[in-house]
């Protein structure tokens, strides 16, 4: 039994929430830039036997696709996808059979009117790709870059992950810097910041109209110029427009779950689907992943201490994610110099807390 969608990609929540419709046969339109709101598509909609002359019918402007030795279109094709349109740009998430791919064109020769370059973030699975300079394998957290206009060939095992299609005509600043890149898979500290943007964007999609998805799109076209170009300037912009995207998500997250006692930065990591090591350093200028959790821990407690006057201390310790209340008053003391019933005396005597508490410091609302 061949391993089932959730063993490969995780898309239970696109399930929820698009309709699901057949893979297209038809090759894709690379001259419409149009963009188009998310949408799942599925071979499943096909007869086992037709499922992938659907695959291979929707790639032939890109590449040839086969089937492995040994296995025929009578044992069916199974590839599932959210595909969505940036304005040029072309996402998909989702996973498919094994299969091997080729191109073997070249010397200027395109198979589509504008040529293209496929971005690929492998997240189950596994690749290999030859081509003229070489042969790389790709495994999953890889991110690998491949011109769909050279000669090129390989095969993929049961995989699955985040592409983009990248038309030439979008990045003809930075074309030669593209081709350079093209058939390597890209390493080093801003292609890990790529790695989160991109699973970000993935999960931002649904409900974007179709303005900020041509937003989305002029935005990551940007990201992706930046980070294969080698001026300096330009990657230093990339990076830290990456670390201040992942910077807003942790944050938002972390002040939407700090009660929950189980939240540690490993949590976060692998709530957000980004790597501890990229999570750690945009956090380096708020005093780390640890501390920001404890501050928005302690801040909230401070307000809650000061406008819920009848509760119990222990409570609101507990409330706000702390396991003991030993420990909640030991981190108080040492965040406020003062202990939690001096700052509620403080408050029933005066109105008004024993020193202000500047929660704008987290990124919080102040108290009311």
């Amino acid at each position: 039994m061949r391993p089932g969608w959730q063993d490969r990609v995780q898309l239970d929540h696109y399930r929820d929430v698009l309709g699901w419709e057949p893979f297209p046969p038809a090759p894709r339109d690379f001259a419409d830039k149009r963009p188009s709101a998310p949408r799942g598509v599925s071979t499943l909609a096909y007869e086992p036997e037709q499922q992938f002359e659907a695959w291979h019918a929707h790639h032939a402007p890109l590449m040839d696709v086969g089937l492995p030795p040994g296995v025929t279109p009578a044992q069916g094709f199974v590839a599932e996808f959210m595909t969505c349109g940036l304005g040029g740009l072309w996402l998909a998430y989702g996973h498919a059979d094994a299969h091997s791919f080729g191109q073997a064109g070249g010397g200027g020769r395109r198979r589509t009117p504008v040529g293209c370059w496929r971005l690929t973030l492998l997240t189950v699975g596994e690749i290999w790709v030859e081509t003229p300079d070489g042969q790389v394998h790709i495994r999953p957290g890889d991110l690998f870059l491949l011109s769909l206009d050279e000669p090129f060939r390989g095969r993929a095992t049961h995989h699955g992950g985040v592409s983009l299609t990248l038309p030439r005509d979008l990045f003809v600043s930075a074309a030669a810097n593209f081709d350079a890149a093209s058939g390597t898979v890209m390493t080093g500290p801003l292609s890990a910041l790529l790695v989160d943007y991109l699973r970000s964007l993935e999960a931002r999609l649904i409900g974007m109209s179709p303005e900020e998805l041509a937003l989305a799109g002029r935005a990551t076209a940007e990201m992706l110029t930046a980070c294969v170009g080698p001026s300096r300037d330009r990657q230093e912009q990339a990076r830290s427009a990456i670390a201040s995207i992942l910077f807003d998500r942790a944050r938002s997250h972390i002040q939407a779950h700090f009660g929950d006692p189980e939240l540690t930065p490993e949590r976060v990591a692998q709530d957000l689907r980004v790597s501890r090591s990229n999570l750690y350093r945009v956090f380096e200028q708020a005093g780390g992943v640890s501390r920001y959790i404890q501050q928005c821990r302690l801040f909230a407690a401070h307000a809650a201490l000061t406008q819920e006057s009848g509760r119990r201390i222990q409570d609101i310790a507990y409330s706000c994610g702390f396991k003991l209340a030993s420990d909640f008053t030991r981190a108080f003391r040492r965040e406020f110099g003062f202990s939690p019933r001096e700052a509620r005396d403080a408050w029933r005597k005066t109105g008004r807390p024993a020193a202000e508490a500047d929660n704008r410091r987290i990124g919080l609302a102040p108290a009311e």
